[in-house]
């Protein structure tokens, strides 16, 4: 066995055979020997880095091809290796990934960036028309970036932040909208002390003391809770303690602008076996805690739009502290830190039927829908900004059509925003609008779980107040076009 190796065997201990283990030796042996000579600018042998790139992607257990095509990554860009040898020793699948991958490098060097706004766009519009032929691309791709972002000490400072705000615009959030929270975190906290600096160095001298007060009483609550549980006969597998990030904080504290409104920068996490033990945990948690009004939130009945699932409350505890509590099952956990590739993934290239689910990820599905109705030739380079940006890629809220469909919007939209996201005609002929089977005005922002119903009118058309209060760029778009033809 190779010593590099051991990690990944570890991770895949029992889930791949040894002829698999046997293939990803081969490409480590040959991408060692390509690279042989080359350094990173943190002075390192460049092996290293797609070697932990490729050690990360084996924590999400994908199949061979990912391990594969991670370890080769910057082979075709910065090697004399050629996609016909590639081929020849690794198969066209193999050399598919990494010519994607080496593609995306290949138009990063090439951007303008004197224009970032342009650039961003076509970074972000290629990003996800090469994942949406095959969304590993995204997800090496993504890796490829966290670790790039460990070694941006490295870079000069204008290389720092350039790279950092990158990340926090569109990486961490597209791993957001993906399901891979984990991931995500771990950008925005990386990028986050370049981009905002002082706010950063705010947050933590803020925080940091908070938590060190705060962590004896977690324990003690912890602690209270098992013990309830247990007495109570109920099973649970572990009770995690969670602290907010610094960069999560910091996005509540510019939406609430009072620190003593932020419930969640603490929480404690119940894991149990199944969806029926998460609500008979809320009631012990209710019966043991006090529960705040109005925070209750069931993300199992109604999940997430990237698919996340539990059920948070916020309680007082008996030492009168301000506690959020979430509940999940071990796969919700799972597939709340990793999204798609939890359990999607692995093994998903042996056979045909099973390639073809590699497309359908809803994260993924909803991103490249939109791509595809954005009109790049007649639309400016700064609205494309806000179309891809501020609209694919901000906070989101769901809510739901009388059928019972559910649709995603921008944090902030109203009926007209729900309107045309049905359908461009229906949002030219919108004349009312219900939310929870009330009347509403147009511009009433909607809130996740609401009901949405329009009613429509052929006599209806667009008018220029719409603009104000539309929230969403797309829709934006789609009233001026209208606007125009009258």
């Amino acid at each position: 066995m190779i010593p590099a190796l051991q990690p990944i065997y570890n991770n895949l201990k029992g889930i791949y055979n040894n002829q698999e283990f046997k293939i990803v030796e081969e490409a480590f042996l040959f991408a060692e020997f390509k690279h042989q000579g080359q350094k990173r600018k943190s002075g390192e042998d460049y092996v290293l880095h797609p070697l932990r790139v490729a050690i990360e992607v084996s924590k999400l257990k994908l199949d061979v091809n990912s391990l594969v095509s991670a370890l080769l990554h910057d082979i075709l860009e910065d090697t004399d290796t050629t996609s016909e040898e590639l081929k020849n020793k690794f198969g066209e699948e193999v050399m598919f990934l990494v010519e994607s991958l080496s593609h995306l490098t290949r138009l990063k060097r090439k951007a303008n960036y004197k224009n970032k706004t342009i650039y961003r766009v076509e970074n972000l519009r290629n990003l996800i028309l090469s994942s949406a032929k095959d969304v590993r691309v995204i997800l090496i791709k993504i890796i490829d970036r966290l670790d790039n972002m460990k070694a941006i000490w490295a870079l000069s400072p204008e290389k720092q932040v350039e790279n950092a705000e990158e990340t926090l615009e569109i990486f961490a959030p597209i791993c957001r909208r993906l399901g891979f929270n984990f991931l995500g975190q771990q950008l925005e906290e990386m990028s986050f002390p370049y981009v905002y600096p002082k706010d950063f160095a705010e947050i933590k001298n803020r925080v940091s003391n908070y938590y060190y007060e705060i962590e004896k009483y977690l324990d003690e609550a912890r602690d209270e809770l098992a013990k309830f549980l247990e007495q109570k006969r109920l099973h649970y597998s572990e009770i995690q303690f969670r602290k907010k990030t610094f960069f999560s904080i910091y996005k509540k504290y510019k939406k609430e602008g009072d620190f003593n409104k932020i419930y969640d920068m603490i929480a404690l996490r119940v894991i149990v076996n199944s969806v029926p033990e998460c609500y008979t945990a809320l009631g012990l948690v209710h019966q043991l805690w006090l529960p705040l009004p109005g925070r209750l939130k069931d993300y199992i009945s109604l999940p997430k739009v990237n698919g996340y699932q539990a059920i948070h409350t916020t309680v007082l505890t008996n030492n009168n502290q301000i506690v959020e509590v979430q509940i999940v099952t071990k796969d919700m956990y799972q597939n709340n830190e990793y999204g798609m590739a939890s359990h999607w993934l692995y093994n998903l290239s042996k056979d045909t039927k099973s390639y073809t689910k590699r497309q359908n990820v809803s994260g993924l599905k909803i991103l490249y829908k939109s791509l595809k109705n954005i009109d790049f030739q007649n639309t400016n380079s700064s609205d494309l900004y806000n179309l891809l940006v501020k609209d694919l890629l901000s906070e989101q809220i769901f809510v739901v059509t009388p059928k019972g469909d559910v649709i995603d919007l921008k944090v902030g939209s109203t009926p007209i925003d729900f309107a045309y996201k049905i359908h461009t005609s229906i949002g030219n002929n919108c004349k009312m609008a219900k939310v929870n089977h009330q009347l509403v005005s147009l511009n009433h922002i909607l809130q996740s779980s609401d009901i949405v119903e329009i009613i429509t009118d052929r006599k209806q058309k667009p008018n220029k107040k719409w603009l104000e209060f539309a929230k969403m760029a797309e829709t934006k778009e789609k009233i001026r076009k209208e606007l125009q033809k009258k």
